[in-house]
């Protein structure tokens, strides 16, 4: 069986087999299962008109709005086509010469690594641990480290990450990649790259705010000006912007998605714990990674799933995994119970 390295191929899967893309349930991307905010689907068609003009070369109305948001100053702050382009720009920027890969990670991180020339050395976090992030030393020029971990889920809180990154020495550039940490309603470490000037925070608006076919993410860091004077301009596109303003301004859609994600992620954790032939793992995000007991039980259901048009991530290709995992996104009610059919089935 093909290994792929992302979620989110429902477009292909739909060319291939034929079918419109409306009819393929995908699991594979972790997407705000209701959808963009009403809001940002009226914005783009408002701004429609506009993009017969160039965008603001900076994109200083999104700035603005996360800045109020995020409650720090707008220097600190650079939007990009999304969080796998924005990691792209800073390591062919800052070009660290060694570098520490916390794994099981989004395995973009390894292949932006080497497009650079950066010597790569890994830690694995364990699964009898559940994933969660621990104590490392290194004496490498950067650490790279998902919080909420993608692909298992687990969360390090603020606090225990000022401390897990005060540890490192002030020339180690440590890089979180915090694209999910919305659903864990918890705050962002953005708050804290005055404090420590070696901190990056990646993030995503794609996800949380279903936005990923308009590319839309941005970096926080106390250097971020002047990493942006090496920036190319029109980074980010006329409805991207205004989308993501929007969906900043939607209070109501993120709170309605919040109550989903929590009681579905409840549920769902009680069901999985029913299916013998499977181990799933505590999550704080919105999605859960799952263990099969066997390779040919994940060969079996991800056959099962295909004929349905359903769409899990296979994650056995996933540095730092050992055995046979997937992975896939917390949906509605309805979408849930028809993966937890193929689920009780194995």
């Amino acid at each position: 069986m093909s290994q792929v390295t992302h979620g989110g191929r429902a477009l292909r899967f739909a060319r291939e087999h034929n079918i419109s893309y409306r009819d393929v349930l995908d699991f594979s991307a972790n997407i705000n299962p209701l959808g963009p905010s009403p809001r940002a689907m009226q914005a783009v068609i408002l701004e429609l008109e506009r993009i017969r003009v160039y965008p603001d070369e900076y994109a200083m109305g999104l700035i603005r709005a996360l800045a109020d948001r995020l409650n720090i100053a707008c220097e600190g702050i650079l939007p990009g086509n999304g969080a796998t382009e924005l990691l792209y720009f800073w390591l062919r920027t800052v070009r660290p010469r060694t570098a520490t890969l916390v794994v099981p990670t989004f395995t973009e991180y390894r292949k932006a690594l080497e497009s650079v020339g950066t010597q790569i050395q890994t830690v694995e976090l364990r699964s009898e641990n559940h994933f969660r992030l621990r104590p490392i030393e290194t004496d490498a020029d950067l650490v790279i480290v998902t919080n909420p971990n993608n692909p298992a889920g687990a969360y390090a809180p603020p606090e225990e990450m000022c401390d897990w990154i005060s540890r490192f020495k002030s020339s180690t550039q440590v890089f979180i990649d915090e694209a999910f940490v919305e659903f864990t309603g918890q705050p962002s470490l953005a708050r804290y790259v005055d404090r420590f000037p070696n901190l990056w925070v990646l993030r995503s608006m794609t996800k949380f705010y279903a936005l990923p076919g308009l590319r839309l993410g941005y970096l926080v860091g106390s250097a971020t000006r002047a990493l942006g004077e090496r920036r190319e301009p029109w980074q980010v596109n006329i409805l991207a912007e205004a989308a993501g303003i929007a969906s900043l301004e939607d209070g109501d859609h993120e709170e309605a998605t919040m109550q989903l994600i929590q009681r579905e992620r409840i549920w769902f954790w009680k069901q999985l714990q029913t299916i013998s032939r499977i181990r799933a793992f505590p999550t704080s995000a919105n999605f859960f990674l799952v263990q099969s007991d066997e390779e040919k039980t994940l060969d079996r259901l991800l056959r099962s799933l295909s004929q349905d048009n359903i769409l899990v991530r296979d994650c056995r290709s996933t540095e730092g995994l050992h055995g046979f995992y997937f992975r896939f996104a917390i949906k509605t009610r309805s979408e849930n119970e028809r993966l937890l059919h193929h689920l009780r089935s194995l």
